[in-house]
């Protein structure tokens, strides 16, 4: 909020501090803080390390899906879009001989179009985004078992692997991937008209739509990058472990969802930060890490990450008020907006 010098002479506004983005950095430090104490090796550069690699899948799909939620959708077939990609990507390579590049490419270019079903199945056919991807992430996981009889594929080449699987100047590649994916999302989204687009439709469709947003070509390009970064997600797993499983991605189906929800993103839509995404892949990742060091049992993980999301979504909800859900869009947002021609937001 503006003020005035008693000349008259305007101010130039006070940067208001956001305590529930501060938040979770701060239960970040806590938690970091608290595993070191607990276990000295933890806070070692080398296990730091290891929490950065292992949560570089997390933070990669939930990059993706962080753009989705924004525009007030949900992504399930994330998980298994990773584990089709990783079978198609290996089985290009080995057995069709192409490059690495190419099979890094192609890989990416089959998530895209992953993505872009599940985009026109809730634009077109007007689908909820919950049973839509539900049932996409069926079809996609058949896909990556019927591909290879449900057999994995071995002897990935060597090259691929050192794409995403190597050091520079000892930091881990998919680190410094992760770091780009996310330098680049944060700037989509906030620098470009495209990212004000995914806010404004999450905020409201109705109001974006008569704001002259393309409200359909929105959501279909946010699920269309959803797809993109869960194939690189399943990509670098198959770099990780030299391997490509049908299943590989089943397990970051709701971890991923996980991490954008305790970094901020709100399942209503309109709200989510790039950055807390990143800390919240970086929390599950030192949570996992966290409790092998501690020699917890392995199944205690799930019950721990689902704490830590209900704790998460309910400080979030708690701080607004649990608002009450947004009511239905009833406008036709098929067609073109009425004030396409004079907005300022436009896709």
């Amino acid at each position: 909020m503006s003020s005035a010098t008693p000349d008259g002479i305007a101010l130039r506004p006070r940067r208001q501090i956001n305590f529930q983005a501060l938040g979770i950095y701060i239960a970040a430090i806590v938690l970091f803080i608290v595993l070191g104490l607990l276990n000295p090796n933890f806070l070692t550069a080398g296990n730091l390390r290891d929490v950065a690699v292992s949560a570089s899948v997390n933070a990669i799909i939930g990059i993706g899906l962080t753009f989705v939620i924004i525009t007030g959708g949900i992504d399930l077939s994330v998980g298994a879009i990773a584990s089709f990609v990783g079978i198609v990507s290996a089985t290009l390579m080995v057995n069709g001989g192409i490059p690495p590049a190419m099979g890094l490419i192609a890989g990416i270019i089959l998530g895209i179009v992953c993505g872009a079903v599940n985009g026109l199945l809730i634009t077109k056919l007007r689908l909820p985004p919950f049973i839509a991807t539900l049932g996409t992430m069926s079809v996609f996981q058949g896909c990556a078992y019927v591909a290879t009889n449900g057999k994995p594929v071995y002897d990935v080449p060597k090259e691929f692997v050192l794409l995403l699987n190597s050091y520079v100047v000892g930091i881990p590649v998919v680190v410094i991937v992760v770091a780009v994916v996310a330098v680049g999302a944060g700037l989509l989204l906030r620098k470009t008209v495209f990212g004000q687009n995914v806010i404004a439709v999450g905020g409201s469709e109705e109001t974006a739509w008569l704001s002259g947003v393309r409200v359909h070509r929105v959501k279909i390009a946010v699920y269309c990058l959803a797809g993109g970064l869960s194939a690189l997600g399943g990509l670098v797993i198959v770099a990780r472990i030299n391997a490509a499983q049908p299943d590989a991605g089943s397990p970051y189906q709701l971890t991923a969802i996980a991490a954008a929800v305790i970094g901020g993103a709100n399942l209503m839509g309109g709200e989510g930060r790039i950055a807390g995404t990143l800390v919240g892949a970086v929390i599950l990742g030192a949570l996992t890490n966290g409790l092998v060091l501690l020699n917890v049992p392995s199944f205690y993980e799930q019950i721990v990450t689902g704490l830590v999301v209900l704790i998460a979504v309910s400080l979030d909800q708690g701080s607004k008020g649990w608002p009450m859900l947004k009511r239905s869009n009833k406008k036709d947002l098929t067609a073109a907006p009425p004030t396409a021609s004079t907005s300022a937001v436009r896709s």
